[in-house]
């Protein structure tokens, strides 16, 4: 899932600093209305993290008012002055088309300027439009660039091309090693496609427990898919516990919206 980046900067900026100390004293005391002031002034200065931190608080802040409209202006002005989270932030608004009318060409355009001052996650959303358009081989590229930028979502996806040989030659063993990684770092789905290769010897042995291991890791970040196959391996299993654990983890993959596991957990009734 693209997801927006919501986090105020307020750290690494030394040259911004009085600013930043000003907006966290005023955060702290949730004067909100005071924050927003803070940084309008230092973004009317010039100050291309202000205009994105405004971006971020009309993108529905605790104690702003939600103005998607006023975000993208403050997202721009900031993004015109090369903050490269703010490209990503309007990319995203452009290719969801919920608020302005859907412009995947602008999208791209944000996301390959945040993508080329090493953005992962921008890296990561061109990926996937370029998959989507079955542009395999770029695809492909924007991902390498985006796990290569520490981006573990674009490692993942890097993982899958490899693992199905889309876009690159198919080679279970730099899928595992890609999928290790990411997995490593949090990213759920790497752990679940982890898993899958363990539990049906993709690349390496066989190796069930370690599948349940890798399942479950990923379901309790309540990854869908995850919890639906750890079901699976349990229904599979004899015994009255294991018909017991399948069930609850079906209706957890059924609860997190996986059609399947809805369908799955109704074969208990």
């Amino acid at each position: 899932m693209k997801k927006f980046l919501l986090v105020l900067v307020i750290l690494g900026l030394n040259l911004e600093a009085g600013y930043i100390k000003e907006s966290v004293e005023a955060h702290k005391k949730g004067d909100h209305k005071r924050v927003a002031s803070i940084y309008q002034k230092a973004c009317d200065e010039g100050k291309s993290s202000a205009c994105y931190n405004l971006g971020v608080l009309y993108m529905g802040a605790k104690g702003v008012k939600t103005d998607v409209k006023k975000a993208m202006k403050f997202y721009k002005k900031s993004c015109d002055a090369n903050f490269t989270s703010a490209c990503y932030n309007l990319g995203l608004i452009y290719e969801r088309g919920k608020v302005v009318k859907k412009d995947l060409k602008r999208a791209i355009e944000l996301y390959n300027k945040a993508c080329l001052k090493n953005d992962g996650s921008a890296c990561n959303n061109l990926g996937m439009i370029y998959k989507a358009k079955n542009e395999l081989k770029k695809a492909t590229d924007y991902f390498r660039m985006s796990c290569s930028s520490y981006d573990n979502v674009g490692c993942s996806n890097l993982a899958f091309m490899y693992a199905n040989g889309s876009g690159v030659k198919k080679s279970y063993k730099e899928a595992i090693k890609l999928y290790k990684k990411a997995c490593g770092a949090g990213v759920p789905m790497a752990c679940s496609n982890l898993a899958y290769m363990y539990e049906n010897a993709q690349g390496t042995t066989a190796d069930t427990k370690k599948a349940k291991e890798l399942y479950k890791k990923a379901c309790d970040k309540k990854y869908a898919r995850a919890c639906n196959n750890l079901a699976i391996l349990y229904a599979k299993d004899a015994g009255v516990q294991n018909l017991k654990k399948a069930k609850k983890l079906f209706k957890k993959s059924c609860d997190l919206g996986l059609k399947a596991g809805c369908d799955n957990f109704k074969l208990f009734h």
